[in-house]
């Protein structure tokens, strides 16, 4: 218990860290390293993508409110145009809930793996070095969300690992996008968290797929880092943020891919 307490501790670090640098909530982190934990458990492997999803979902609401109200401290992040966005994202992760339901761990994981190599792809493939700071119009918004949060839920990343490139792509400053990205993660991770929460099987260890221990330990540790990595994330250069995050998600995809 011990070992395992110390190991969930550092992934909460490193979640919380990234979360505020590149404001993708830390489930790119937490998925994976969990699934390493406890794809041989005889109680939690058989279903461990869903528990790793569920789980990092529960953890995400904590590291998102913590990045989103540093950014809201510092007057970057305002909500009155992101309504839209926020109530999409939502509905796309009640649908994602009952994907989960019936989907099996082998496809979670391998679906995991392939939207983090996209993702990685995008960001490099994205050269222009012309940026804005506003938004897409609501209409594409509001497509893109319901998307972003069915997807993103399904595969307990936040929503930031998809927002955040979309964004880009879209001409958006990164800085700005990460601010974004925070803000949408609050209700991703929340709908998803309690949704897998309530459609689980019993478990001594867990409410539903969410498993109590580890949400606390990596919660706890997390929001400390996860201040620093917003403030980090405002004085990088755009450029090398990008590649930074990039080679992040390359890391994520080799290893959920190799299985």
């Amino acid at each position: 218990m011990t070992q395992l307490l110390l190991l969930v501790l550092l992934v909460g670090a490193a979640a919380g860290f990234t979360a505020g640098l590149f404001g993708v909530g830390g489930g790119l982190v937490i998925v994976p390293t969990l699934y390493m934990l406890w794809r041989d458990d005889p109680v939690l492997g058989p279903q461990v993508m869903h528990f790793a999803v569920a789980t990092s979902l529960a953890c995400v609401v904590v590291t998102s409110v913590s990045s989103s109200w540093t950014h809201w401290r510092a007057g970057r992040l305002e909500l009155g145009p992101l309504g839209g966005l926020l109530a999409a994202v939502s509905v796309g992760a009640l649908v994602a809930v009952w994907v989960a339901s019936w989907a099996a761990t082998g496809w979670l994981r391998t679906g995991f793996g392939i939207f983090a190599a996209l993702t990685c792809l995008s960001l490099l493939w994205q050269q222009s070095s012309h940026s804005r700071v506003q938004m897409p119009r609501p209409a594409e918004l509001l497509g893109a969300g319901a998307f972003i949060g069915h997807v993103s839920t399904l595969l307990g990343v936040s929503g930031g690992a998809m927002t955040v490139p979309y964004l880009v792509l879209r001409g958006v400053d990164l800085r700005h996008a990460v601010v974004v990205s925070s803000a949408v993660a609050m209700p991703i991770s929340l709908v998803g968290a309690i949704g897998l929460g309530l459609i689980g099987p019993p478990n001594d260890q867990a409410w539903g797929y969410v498993h109590i221990w580890a949400v606390l330990g990596i919660s706890a540790s997390s929001v400390f880092f996860a201040n620093w990595g917003a403030r980090l994330s405002q004085h990088l250069d755009r450029r090398l943020l990008q590649k930074l995050f990039a080679g992040f998600l390359a890391l994520v995809a080799i290893n959920m891919l190799a299985g």
